[in-house]
């Protein structure tokens, strides 16, 4: 055989198939916070087995989307005050900390830059379409591309574990409706920082964004009475 065949690219399974279908779900809202997810019903709606959903569901609670307790089944995670807090303050530490090193490394490229401004034009667009997946999305990989950059290996792989949740908090924010300023300017003032160069003007704006950020997801939550609301 002469000529080369190319990467092969394995097939996603059924049940990675299945787990992305209610990802999406979830991410757009149409599944809320505390849903139920009962195995029947979803293999009946999915047309695959009840293996294959259960599977779907496991993969599902790995990323943080999803909770099965026992006898009971499983149902969306639904983010408490004390969670949103805890993530809310963990990631203010750590993001700011892999920007201050970053900008101290003088780490970002010319195409760095360029990608930042592309993903924050982009959520301007993106708030406009009340895109919330995309939103999601658009967001995690600013937040991830400000982040990697600092070459801090451990501190990479404490964010990777920390994304489900950070996808969570994100989506709890559309879901409340508690920004109180839009994202692309919120993420407009980090990129400012960045182009500064400044690592303790990086690392300031960073941890005040996200501490912003879960200060108006805590307020609304508690106007909106978190036990009780059925969040749609």
């Amino acid at each position: 055989m002469n000529r080369p065949l190319g990467e092969f690219v394995r097939p996603p399974t059924l049940a990675k198939a299945a787990a992305a279908k209610l990802r999406d779900a979830i991410l757009s809202g149409d599944l809320s916070p505390g849903s139920p997810l009962p195995e029947v019903e979803l293999s009946e709606s999915l047309n695959i087995s009840r293996g294959t959903t259960r599977e779907a569901l496991r993969l599902l609670q790995e990323e943080g989307l999803v909770e099965i307790v026992p006898h009971r089944g499983a149902s969306v995670t639904r983010l408490t005050p004390r969670k949103v807090e805890e993530i809310g303050t963990l990631r203010a530490l750590l993001e700011s900390y892999a920007v201050r090193v970053a900008l101290q490394n003088k780490a970002y490229s010319e195409c760095d830059l360029d990608q930042m401004k592309s993903l924050v034009k982009r959520l301007g667009e993106l708030g406009q379409e009340r895109n919330i997946p995309e939103t999601i999305r658009t967001d995690m990989e600013f937040h991830r591309l400000i982040c990697e950059r600092s070459g801090h290996k451990l501190l990479a792989e404490v964010l990777e574990r920390l994304q489900s949740l950070h996808m969570l908090f994100i989506l709890n924010t559309k879901l409340y409706d508690s920004d109180m300023t839009s994202d692309e300017a919120t993420h407009r003032s980090i990129l400012d920082a960045i182009l500064s160069g400044d690592p303790a003007q990086g690392e300031q704006v960073v941890r005040e964004h996200v501490q912003q950020a879960g200060a108006w997801l805590l307020n609304r939550m508690k106007e909106d009475d978190w036990e009780k609301v059925n969040v749609s």
